[in-house]
């Protein structure tokens, strides 16, 4: 079979799944790079495609492209989906991929410190105080919410103001996991939020169903989110540290550990499948428990 053809049939069957959009465009964005390098190659059908292909691809991806471990990874795994489609519905015998291991990857957290926080939001309620302008509001509504409750960019764009229980004090989400699950709702979170929808009613005629729209009152969308946080970063020339929401989820879970929340409530409130995942947390931030421990010990002033 054509590999043109066999992606097509495995892009409808994922269509066919109800996969998330973002998840799709990921899967174009990365068959239209590999089949346009296999045109250049004459590689046509999908039984030319061998380990030896793949790692060939894998490696042009890293030399020429400048891919990390961890897009080569998530390289590899779509290689692995696509094919065992193919496998199983029986248009190839067995899957190339299957004897690739995964690239090691040095993974690091990055979190923002306290100053870094301080900094940035004094810098964003300066915006609004003195333009008083719709980004200004809005952009500091978006990066108190996303501090305050750690939820995902794509989650954060997709919640609707039915989803914000005021007077129960909770949020409720459609995660990762295309589950609605609901998270805690502090107040200082609310009181912005409450701020936010009453500047949306004063400035529109209507209330858009989604909390955070741009200026023509449309929802707005994840890459606006993202330009939003490049402006930061070219303001706040901050080094060592990645200007982003992630990096406010990975704050927010280093602030609940060092806080002394625990791990499993944290995963509860990341919603991760698996405790190990947030587990990762505690070998990143453990310098500053070990610290805390140190300065607060009970034994800390007992002469033994």
């Amino acid at each position: 079979m054509l590999l043109r053809f066999a992606y097509k049939e495995f892009y409808s069957d994922k269509e066919l799944e109800g996969l998330r959009k973002r998840t799709l465009e990921g899967y174009t964005m990365f068959f239209d790079m590999f089949l346009d390098w296999c045109d250049q190659r004459e590689l046509k059908h999908i039984e030319e495609v061998t380990p030896r292909v793949v790692k060939g691809f894998l490696s042009y991806c890293k030399t020429e492209r400048g891919n990390n471990p961890t897009s080569l990874n998530t390289k590899l795994k779509y290689f692995r989906t696509f094919f065992s489609f193919l496998v199983a519905e029986g248009l190839l015998d067995s899957n190339p991929t299957k004897t690739i291991k995964t690239a090691k990857e040095d993974i690091s957290i990055q979190s923002f410190s306290d100053s870094e926080i301080n900094q940035i939001l004094s810098h964003l309620r300066r915006n609004k105080r003195k333009e008083n302008d719709f980004h200004a509001v809005r952009n500091y509504s978006i990066f108190v919410t996303l501090l305050g409750t750690g939820v995902r960019i794509g989650e954060l764009v997709n919640l609707k103001w039915s989803d914000i229980h005021f007077k129960e004090g909770y949020i409720t989400v459609f995660g990762k996991t295309r589950r609605q699950e609901a998270i805690p709702m502090i107040e200082k979170v609310a009181n912005e939020l409450g701020f936010w929808k009453s500047y949306c009613e004063s400035s529109f005629d209507n209330l858009n169903p989604y909390i955070f729209v741009n200026r023509q009152n449309k929802t707005i969308t994840v890459n606006a989110i993202k330009c939003f946080f490049k402006r930061l970063s070219a303001i706040m020339e901050m080094k060592g540290v990645r200007v982003s929401a992630h990096t406010l989820r990975h704050t927010f879970a280093r602030k609940f550990i060092e806080n002394g929340g625990d791990v499993s409530v944290l995963s509860r409130i990341l919603r991760h499948q698996n405790l190990q995942t947030t587990s990762r947390y505690l070998k990143f931030f453990s310098n500053k428990l070990a610290e805390d421990n140190d300065k607060y010990n009970a034994l800390r002033d007992i002469s033994l």
